[in-house]
């Protein structure tokens, strides 16, 4: 009967022992990221050079007037981010006229100095205000090949 106790409590001590070494040597789990961790961008992120990293181009107005005194000086700024990582902006302006666009950047008749640059960048056009009337205008860019478009806007002209 003592002899029974004896391989019980030997046979219990080695499952332990082998629970203790089998959690020794089993393969590591990787940590995972703290909640707290900012995500990484995926532009930022290590790429192949042969294969440019995507940002959807944008062009934002950042600033116009609402009211202009005819035949004045005045300025429109907008900004022009994204594209590839090459980010060429082979053109950008503000393309204006007395009537609201339409689907073609070209239904506002006019459009001001073009620029050209690299991205993130920003642009300021300055215009004379016609003698009246109402102006609607986009800023236009191209960046990296892909045509991109501001919202409309307008600016009222008042008459001296």
């Amino acid at each position: 009967m003592f002899r029974g106790k004896e391989t019980c409590i030997v046979t219990s001590a080695s499952i332990i022992l082998l629970l203790i070494i089998s959690g020794c040597v089993s393969t590591p789990q990787s940590s995972p990221i703290p909640e707290s961790s900012p995500a990484i961008p995926p532009y930022s992120q290590p790429h192949n050079p042969e294969e440019p990293s995507l940002l959807i181009p944008t062009i934002n107005v950042t600033s116009y007037p609402a009211n202009v005194t005819g035949e004045t000086n005045f300025t429109i700024q907008f900004d022009v981010s994204g594209g590839t990582n090459l980010g060429n902006i082979s053109h950008a302006s503000v393309h204006w006229g007395f009537r609201r666009g339409g689907a073609d950047i070209r239904d506002y008749g006019s459009f001001s100095k073009v620029y050209t640059g690299r991205v993130p960048q920003q642009f300021s056009m300055q215009l004379i205000a016609p003698a009246s009337g109402t102006i609607y205008f986009r800023a236009h860019a191209t960046v990296d090949g892909a045509e991109i478009y501001s919202n409309e806007y307008e600016i009222r002209i008042i008459q001296q």
